[in-house]
């Protein structure tokens, strides 16, 4: 399977994400990440939580394409964005003591993703960018430097947010 799916996540609480998708609203709730990942999703978001982090599905790709809104939330939130595809895009934005807003780091491509696994000692399961991101995905949202099958995002459960 291609995969071509952008990934938000924001440090924030749940009941944030009505103000920060004020343009959409939940129409339903409980499905899995098969599910807000599909193509069936259209121009609707899947979104779920973890600790800290809310994670929006996007099977559009809009802030990977279109950095202002990750940027305009780096005001306020600590922002990383994600681009689940062989041609792989991580992006952390700054938001700290002495920054907020902005972008502070962007990996594009298998080499820059393998390069990143291996600075935070990761072994690359393989060399696909899909692999890679993922394992991106668990060390940087999850805190896991081991992976094997599937991810930790299979393990959560997604609402769907559809355009108001």
């Amino acid at each position: 399977m291609a995969w071509n799916i952008g990934l938000l996540c924001i440090k924030a609480g749940i009941d944030e994400v009505d103000s920060i998708l004020d343009i959409f609203y939940k129409s339903k709730e409980e499905l899995h990440f098969e599910e807000v990942t599909s193509v069936s999703m259209g121009s609707a978001l899947g979104v779920g939580q973890t600790q800290s982090w809310i994670l929006i599905v996007d099977t559009e790709g809009r802030f990977i394409e279109d950095l202002s809104f990750p940027l305009k939330l780096s005001k306020k939130y600590k922002v990383k964005t994600f681009w689940i595809s062989e041609s792989l895009i991580y992006r952390d934005y700054f938001f700290s003591i002495f920054k907020k807003g902005g972008l502070k780091t962007e990996l594009k491509g298998l080499n820059k993703g393998l390069k990143y696994l291996n600075s935070k000692g990761i072994r690359a399961l393989d060399e696909w960018g899909e692999t890679i991101i993922f394992q991106i995905i668990e060390k940087e949202i999850f805190g896991n430097k081991k992976w094997g099958t599937g991810t930790s995002l299979m393990e959560l459960q997604f609402s769907k947010y559809e355009l108001d």
